[in-house]
């Protein structure tokens, strides 16, 4: 398979959906077919390292979510090949989230689905998807928020999608960020998320997004 970035790119694409100036698009890794080791080398040298760490599912995950990246950013920037830099910010190694020139991204992986979201201006910009289902298991969601109700499955991707968006993740207590609703936004599942540390709040939505999944978008 040929490597030429004219070619026509779909990033095995199945479904796509647009919020403000956001893309949120999404692929089946299972259905990915037309995404070569040349083809990730292009998007550089630290990807395939990476990919060649992984095995199976996860291996399969991985490239089902270059090549959406490889897509939208193609699309939505209109120059250039896409180069990655997933260097982690604290330690060095590239397993942090991925970026590139001229947009921000961010990436979510729920069982046989990968989601991207993309803007084409410096943002702060988070997504979570997450299967309905045996994918939400409210035992674990109970013991991360001891001290209040637990959220549900939306409220939960809500906050993931925050968490990711503010860039922190995992230095994150999930149970101290705030949901309250949007005021006087004509978007009926709009809300702000209060992440501790963060003066202003995230808008956050939760979007109508892959059947039997629940997809929620940060900004900021």
């Amino acid at each position: 398979m040929s490597a030429d970035p004219a070619r026509s790119r779909n990033g095995g694409r199945v479904g796509e959906i647009a919020w403000r100036d956001v893309t949120v698009a999404w692929s089946r890794p299972s259905r990915l077919d037309d995404f070569t080791d040349a083809d990730l080398a292009l998007m550089g040298s630290e990807q395939v390292d990476r990919f060649h760490q992984l095995t199976g599912d996860r291996a399969r995950a991985f490239l089902a979510g270059r090549s959406l990246i490889r897509d939208l950013v193609h699309r939505v920037r209109g120059r250039g090949e896409v180069v990655l830099d997933s260097r982690c910010e604290r330690c060095g190694a590239h397993h942090g989230p991925p970026r590139t020139d001229g947009v921000s991204l961010s990436v979510s992986h729920a069982d046989d689905l990968v989601v991207v979201a993309v803007i084409t201006r410096p943002a702060l910009l988070g997504v979570d998807v997450e299967a309905m289902g045996a994918s939400f298991r409210r035992g674990d969601l109970q013991a991360l928020f001891p001290d209040s109700p637990e959220p549900d499955l939306a409220g939960w991707t809500r906050i993931e999608a925050a968490v990711k968006a503010d860039g922190r993740g995992l230095l994150i207590d999930p149970g101290t960020v705030t949901l309250r609703r949007r005021p006087r936004s004509a978007v009926p599942l709009a809300w702000e998320a209060l992440v501790p540390g963060r003066r202003l709040p995230l808008e956050v939505v939760t979007l109508a997004g892959p059947p039997e999944h629940v997809l929620s978008v940060a900004l900021g």
